[in-house]
């Protein structure tokens, strides 16, 4: 082939994303046979590509082949971060300035280029610390090159989405190796009206095209039906009915919901445990408990003994966002009411029975109407045996009544009840003529 001259079409930097395919390219123009292609890679011992179109086409890189776009630029796939370097393209094509009857001239040509690798970022992680309402806000991207970038912004419950501009931010930049982590930190106070704050952090990496949300969604803790419960050392109850979680996805209403162990219906003087959970509220509410005049209890679980009466205990929910009082009544009672009790409540607390059977009095005058019934037949039986001169039953010699010890019921005063002090409980009554804690 008969050709003068030879340029070669070639970038100066190249830029590629791990795990994608890189292009680096080394044209011909115009476009001539090759008589041999050769790629080296600056630091490297062998080449990493060679095309002979008589004899062979050899890759020492496997991942290293020729472009479909032209027959000399070259395609790795999947890249990786240490391909990252100085590449060298040499082409040889033939020339024999125009004159057929000459010997062919090989004529050689290269070319210099860079290729950079970008990783975007591999690991995002939002952490936050609360004062009251003020929220100190961490995020960090890690595993990224170049460093990416960190923006805030504020979501609105109707879904309005903007940039927090005017916040103090503490930037931190560290390199791990060949990459890089980006650490921000802002500061942001809740406004008395926000019952639900996501604040979002993005992370944009301009090289790779990323882009990150990494949202964290503030919940004030809420309950379907609030008790109109106003004291002075709390504030009142603030309500929300629908949140959002932390991954950005839309969740069921976060409640405050009340369970009891074994039951909110109770033996006399037995032990009960409430229980206070708050799913889908975040951050996780704290929890205070007290009935009556006595000094709060602080938990999620509050373990009553000896419980002689009904009572109401109330326990306060609160987080950044808010806080709402609920109101639990337990009720004491002689008989089992085990199969009755409903150990799980939500909202209010107000207790449903579902028992379908008949209650304590119902079934004491059905045995009363009985025992007339039966009392009023063995009348008649022995008004006629009487009158008609004949003796139906036989009379049998009593045997004296043994009382066993075993079998004599416990009343509540034969024992004395024992208080227990600890921190971590409420007891019941000591006697029922003792006032109530």
């Amino acid at each position: 082939t008969l050709i003068g001259t030879v340029d070669l079409k070639y970038d100066d930097v190249s830029y590629a994303t791990v795990q994608q395919k890189a292009f680096l390219r080394c044209g011909m123009m115009p476009v001539q046979p090759i008589k041999e292609l050769w790629w080296f890679k600056i630091g490297a011992e062998e080449p990493i590509y060679y095309y002979d179109p008589t004899s062979i086409e050899a890759a020492v890189m496997e991942r290293a082949k020729r472009s479909s776009r032209d027959n000399t630029s070259l395609e790795i796939y999947p890249t990786q971060l240490d391909d990252e370097g100085e590449y060298i393209c040499r082409v040889v094509v033939w020339d024999n300035t125009g004159n057929s009857t000459k010997p062919s001239i090989p004529i050689s040509r290269e070319a210099r280029m860079m290729l950079k690798v970008n990783v975007p970022p591999e690991k995002v992680e939002i952490t936050h610390l609360t004062s009251g309402r003020n929220l100190s806000l961490r995020c960090k991207s890690e595993g990224a090159k170049p460093p990416a970038d960190i923006l805030w912004t504020k979501t609105s419950p109707d879904g309005v989405e903007t940039e927090l501009h005017d916040l103090t931010k503490v930037r931190e930049i560290e390199p791990t190796g060949d990459l890089y982590d980006t650490a921000e930190q802002i500061f942001y106070h809740l406004e008395e009206n926000e019952m639900i704050a996501k604040i979002s952090c993005v992370v944009r990496h301009h090289n790779t095209n990323t882009t990150i949300y990494k949202n964290i969604t503030f919940v004030s803790p809420a309950i379907q039906n609030a008790l109109k419960v106003t004291m002075q050392r709390f504030a009142d109850p603030v309500l929300y009915s629908s949140i959002e979680n932390q991954d950005g996805q839309d969740n069921v209403a976060g409640l405050v919901k009340i369970s009891a162990d074994p039951g909110f219906k109770v033996l006399y003087n037995t032990s009960v445990t409430l229980k206070a959970s708050a799913p889908g509220v975040f951050p996780e509410p704290r929890y205070l408990w007290w009935v009556g005049d006595q000094t709060g209890i602080a938990g999620r679980e509050l373990h009553i003994t000896n419980l002689e009466e009904d009572k109401s205990y109330f326990v306060l929910a609160e987080n950044p966002l808010g806080r709402v009082v609920l109101q639990i009544p337990v009720y004491v009672t002689s008989a089992d009411y085990s199969q009755w009790n409903d150990s799980s409540n939500d909202g209010d607390a107000r207790i449903t029975d579902a028992s379908s059977g008949l209650d304590t009095g119902a079934i004491i005058g059905i045995v009363i109407g009985v025992l007339i019934v039966v009392f009023f037949i063995g009348f008649a039986v022995w008004y006629w045996t009487i009158r008609d001169g004949t003796q139906v039953f036989s009379p049998k010699k009593e045997k004296p009544h043994v009382i066993d010890e075993e079998t004599i019921p416990f009343r509540s005063t034969d024992k004395p009840l024992m208080r227990t002090i600890s921190t971590q409980t409420l007891e019941g009554r000591r006697s029922r003529r003792e006032p109530s804690i």
